[in-house]
C-alpha cells in the first residue's frame, strides 16, 4: 500500500533535519508507521516531505544513533520494535537536544575525527581508498564554488566510513548538520588551496598506512576552524 505524506505540521523554529524527523514522528504517531514498518526509501521520503536526499539521509542517521530505526541488510530502514508511547518519548528527546555552541562542535569534531582517520589509515581497504580519490576529485572539481562546503565534508566522511567504525560516522553525522549551518552562515569555508593540500596529504597518509600522521594531519588541518570558533565563543561571552 503507497504511503501517503499530508497534512503535516510545519516547525518554523526547527532545522531541517529536525524537520523531517518531525514528520517521521507524526507518521508513527498518527499509525501510517508502525512498529516494524519499512520506512519509504530515501529520494520518496524527500519528495514527499520537500527536503533534499542530505537532511533526510542525515535525519536517517540520527535516528539510527538512537535507536529509533535500524537499518536491516537488502531491506532498508525499519522502525525499531518498540511500543508506540517509547518511540514517541525517543524522538521528542532527540528533537528537544539542545543546540550546542559552535567551539564545542568543533572540538568534538576534531576527536571525532583525529580518531577516525587513524583508523582509517589502518584499516582501510582498496575499495575505501577508491571512495577518497573519487570524494577528493569531486572536492577539486567544486573548489570554486558554492558546493565546495558539501564536498568537503563529503571527503571527511568518507574518511569516517573508512574508519569501519560506525559509531564515529554516525556521531560526525549527528553534529555536522549544525556545523554546516554555521559554515553557510558565517561564509567560514573560503576557497583555499592550503584546504586542498591538506587534503592531498591526509590521503596520502592513509595510502601510506601512517595512523599517526593522518591523525596530526587531521588536527592541524581543523586548528583553524577552532580558533574562529573560540573567537567567536569569546565574543558571545562578551
Amino acid at each position: 500500500m503507497a504511503v501517503a505524506f499530508t497534512g503535516f505540521k510545519e516547525h518554523i523554529d526547527e532545522r531541517p533535519t529536525d524537520k523531517v524527523i518531525s514528520k517521521v514522528k507524526e507518521l508513527i504517531n498518527s499509525g501510517v508507521l508502525k512498529p516494524g514498518d519499512k520506512l519509504p526509501a530515501e529520494r520518496k521520503m524527500a519528495l514527499d516531505f520537500g527536503f533534499g536526499r542530505t537532511q533526510v539521509r542525515e535525519a536517517l542517521h540520527k535516528l539510527e544513533f538512537y535507536g529509533i530505526i535500524k537499518t536491516l541488510p537488502q531491506s532498508g530502514s525499519v522502525i525499531n520494535g518498540l511500543d508506540i508511547t517509547t518511540l514517541d518519548g525517543l524522538i521528542s528527546d532527540v528533537l528537544n537536544l539542545q543546540s550546542y555552541d559552535f567551539f564545542s562542535l568543533v572540538e568534538t569534531r576534531i576527536v571525532l575525527e583525529a580518531n577516525a582517520i587513524k583508523m582509517c589509515a589502518e584499516r582501510s581497504t582498496e575499495k575505501d581508498i577508491r571512495n577518497l580519490e573519487l570524494a577528493l576529485a569531486n572536492y577539486m572539481t567544486f573548489f570554486d564554488s558554492p558546493d565546495r562546503v558539501s564536498y568537503d565534508f563529503a571527503f571527511h566522511r568518507a574518511i569516517a566510513e573508512a574508519s569501519h567504525n560506525p559509531v564515529f560516522k554516525a556521531m560526525l553525522m549527528i553534529i555536522i548538520p549544525d556545523i554546516l549551518d554555521i559554515y553557510q552562515r558565517d561564509r567560514i569555508c573560503a576557497p583555499s588551496t592550503e584546504v586542498s593540500n591538506e587534503h592531498q596529504e591526509m590521503l596520502s597518509a592513509i595510502k601510506n598506512r601512517d595512523g599517526d600522521l593522518a591523525a596530526s594531519l587531521m588536527t592541524q588541518h581543523l586548528q583553524g576552524v577552532l580558533a574562529f570558533a573560540k573567537q567567536k565563543l569569546e565574543q558571545e561571552n562578551n
